[in-house]
């Protein structure tokens, strides 16, 4: 008898992501029943992945395959090949932190290709978020303690959306004002990316400097011009 498992005993934040527009492609065209569950466990471990983009080295994918799903390494190069070649993944070769190279595979999504592109060529190692700075779940368990699923889905957020420099920064400025939380560490960020940082370089989404901000707010009665 087939086991079931009760939708109802996911816990928040334990689900895996899976790209909206792959998700009906795969439903439709994967007839192949290894080559479906390769391609779940692909985007389970992606989900787990702390770098930035989510890495699957090769023999983590060979091992999960064999342990979790009973799939030879055999039919797994299979199975994961034909997802290559369907454009869902992309093969990629990275270094690891012994400096061998190593097989590996990230999504192939068009926001993280710039990304992707400087994973190829060397200039982001593997484990680091955007450049030389410990990435953000580092910064997290050194400073505020463990990760939760659902903490680790703003981190990865957090990874995509700003430079690892700022990242680190707000982190910085969090001990200093000893409040290590997280919330409090994003809304820095959110601020930085709304009204400039120190003097003005990494603006992504800056918004315009508004002559009438100070009379248009709740003061507005008391500022004249």
């Amino acid at each position: 008898m087939i086991g079931r498992i009760a939708y109802s005993a996911a816990q928040p934040g334990s689900f895996a992501q899976v790209p909206e527009s792959y998700l009906l492609v795969l439903m439709r065209q994967v007839d192949d029943p290894v080559e479906l569950k390769v391609t779940m466990l692909v985007f389970h471990l992606l989900s787990r992945s702390r770098s930035y983009p989510g890495v699957v080295m090769y023999a983590d994918l060979v091992m999960r395959a064999a342990s979790v799903l009973g799939i030879d390494e055999i039919e797994c190069g299979r199975a994961i090949d034909a997802a290559v070649n369907r454009g869902v993944f992309l093969k990629i070769d990275v270094s690891s932190d012994d400096n061998e190279v190593r097989a590996a595979y990230v999504a192939n999504l068009e926001a993280d290709l710039d990304a992707i592109e400087r994973l190829k060529a060397g200039s982001t190692e593997l484990g680091d978020s955007r450049g030389a700075v410990p990435n953000v779940f580092e910064l997290y368990e050194q400073n505020i303690g463990i990760i939760t699923p659902m903490i680790a889905e703003e981190l990865r957020d957090a990874q995509r959306t700003y430079p690892a420099e700022w990242i680190e920064e707000a982190f910085r400025e969090a001990v200093r004002g000893r409040k290590q939380n997280w919330k409090y560490i994003s809304r820095i960020l959110e601020r930085w990316t709304a009204e400039g940082k120190g003097s003005g370089a990494h603006r992504p989404g800056a918004l315009p400097d508004d002559p009438d901000k100070y009379v248009k707010g709740r003061y507005g009665r008391i500022v004249r011009r």
